[in-house]
């Protein structure tokens, strides 16, 4: 009943795109078709064949850009695949060849046929249309917005080159990184200094997609000087993610190296790359599933669509989950996740959070438990690109469920769990900075549930990159080539509520 059910929302909403992506390519076919229609009886077939095959080729490649994560373009990624595929087009073709020959039967039909044509031809666009603006999903629901008279916004830092992650130093100092391939250091008075990234290895980046990402400071950063830093390598054909450890000597890095090396990808997408420590000072690192090969979030040979638990040195712990799984990567710690960028350790229910994007929808806030598998892409809530149901199940038993999820989207891009004295109503809430959303979705919790959810930051009406905590107040940056890392504290007037 699931699977039918899912079937008919398809047709009614994913069908009108599928309908103008088939239109397109037929176009394409009969036109191309029409130009040589006047060709002898023996090169007819040929020809129309080659215009059959160039509409699918089109209309395949416009699947691809809507929804890149479609069970046929996984089938036509690769070029021998595409041409077996829209080898299909002979059928087309013969259809065609037959249909040209009747060409001057259908021009001495009646006006009145031609009109009834005209007709079902235009009820075949207009029914599309009518059933996919019934069906779109609206926007997301109202959230009520924390008042701005609550909280003050000092701008530390502005004007950054598409910043990703802050991290703060012992000393005060903030760190913040460019995609680029930069690493500045923001003093408590706002002077601004980069740092010399000496040896560091080379980044790959690509606008505000991949590139430079996280930073985070050794828990005992005071005994050995450590940072640890996610930076994309590789080429656009084929690329990962490098986690880096390096010292910090006065404003320079030294002795950075690489630790861990992700499994390498095609394309550029969903890279995750979030990290952070567990009590135990073990590293847990967020890795997206690469975008157009979803499926390897399922597959343990890949480090796609997991989260990594590796030790200061890259390794990984002796009772990490799948360490003697001999087809397994021992790196592993739970899997089936699409994009996760942003991860947070929960001390009082002892598990890491991870927030997920989805495509269209399906993110998802997740607690982290080892071994465990959550479900993607077989299980999710979430609709693609396309606006298709990615899956028809949202739950499978031996699959762990979201804590919770957005549709639509929301395009949550890192996390933190809030603890201090300035905004003591949100003790232990869930921090989620938004891309799409432009804000900060605050979630409440009572038991470790989500309760209440507010959004703030939304005036600015920027996207927003990352959250952290520090001494109670909160720490955002602000994603573009004009990033900005802000500082919120509470108002006089809210600490006295």
């Amino acid at each position: 009943m699931q699977n039918l059910f899912v079937t008919a929302e398809d047709m009614v909403r994913f069908g009108p795109i599928m309908t103008g992506i088939s239109v397109v390519g037929m176009l394409i076919a009969v036109g191309l078709a029409a130009l040589f229609r006047r060709v002898t009886p023996a090169q007819r077939l040929l020809v129309f064949a080659v215009c059959g095959w160039t509409g699918l080729w089109a209309a395949f490649k416009l699947l691809g850009l809507v929804t890149p994560m479609s069970a046929l373009v996984s089938a036509t990624r690769d070029l021998f695949d595409l041409v077996l595929v829209c080898l299909a087009g002979t059928a087309g073709a013969l259809v065609y060849a037959w249909h040209a020959r009747r060409l001057a039967r259908v021009e001495n039909t009646s006006s009145k046929t031609k009109r009834v044509r005209y007709v079902y031809s235009l009820l075949l666009i207009l029914l599309p249309a009518a059933s996919f603006a019934i069906m779109a999903p609206g926007g997301p629901p109202n959230v009520a917005k924390v008042s701005t008279a609550d909280y003050v916004v000092e701008t530390m830092a502005d004007k950054l080159d598409r910043p990703w992650s802050v991290a703060t130093l012992p000393d005060g100092r903030h760190l913040v990184t460019l995609m680029a391939g930069r690493l500045l250091s923001i003093a408590r008075d706002g002077q601004i200094s980069e740092l010399e990234l000496t040896g560091f290895p080379q980044v790959f980046n690509r606008g505000g997609v991949i590139g430079f990402m996280e930073v985070v400071v050794d828990p005992k950063f005071s005994q050995n000087g450590y940072l640890f830093f996610t930076t994309a390598y590789g080429t656009e054909a084929l690329n990962g993610t490098h986690v880096v450890r390096a010292t910090l000597v006065g404003e320079r890095l030294e002795d950075s190296k690489v630790i861990f090396t992700t499994t390498a990808k095609s394309g550029r997408g969903n890279n995750g790359g979030r990290m952070v420590f567990l009590p135990d000072e073990t590293i847990l690192l967020t890795v997206g599933d690469g975008l157009d090969h979803k499926e390897e979030a399922q597959n343990l040979s890949s480090h796609q669509g997991k989260v990594i638990r590796i030790n200061r040195e890259g390794k990984a712990p002796l009772d990490n989950p799948f360490l003697k799984n001999p087809e397994a990567k021992p790196e592993i710690y739970s899997l089936g996740h699409r994009n996760p960028q942003g991860i947070a350790f929960d001390n009082m229910a002892g598990v890491a959070i991870v927030s997920e994007h989805g495509a269209r929808g399906g993110d998802e806030i997740n607690l982290i438990r080892p071994g465990a598998n959550y479900g993607w892409p077989m299980v999710t809530d979430g609709i693609d690109y396309s606006f298709a149901r990615i899956s028809p199940h949202n739950r499978i038993t031996g699959h762990s469920d979201p804590l919770l999820q957005w549709t639509p989207a929301i395009a949550p891009s890192g996390l933190a769990i809030y603890r201090g004295a300035q905004f003591p109503q949100w003790h232990e809430a869930l921090l989620v900075p938004a891309l799409k959303e432009r804000a900060v979705r605050v979630v409440t919790r009572a038991g470790g549930y989500p309760q209440s959810q507010f959004l703030l930051l939304s005036e600015l009406g920027e996207r927003i990159r990352d959250v952290k905590v520090v001494d109670g107040a909160i720490y955002v940056i602000t994603d573009g080539e004009a990033g900005r890392l802000l500082k919120l504290t509470a108002t006089l007037s809210a600490l006295q509520k």
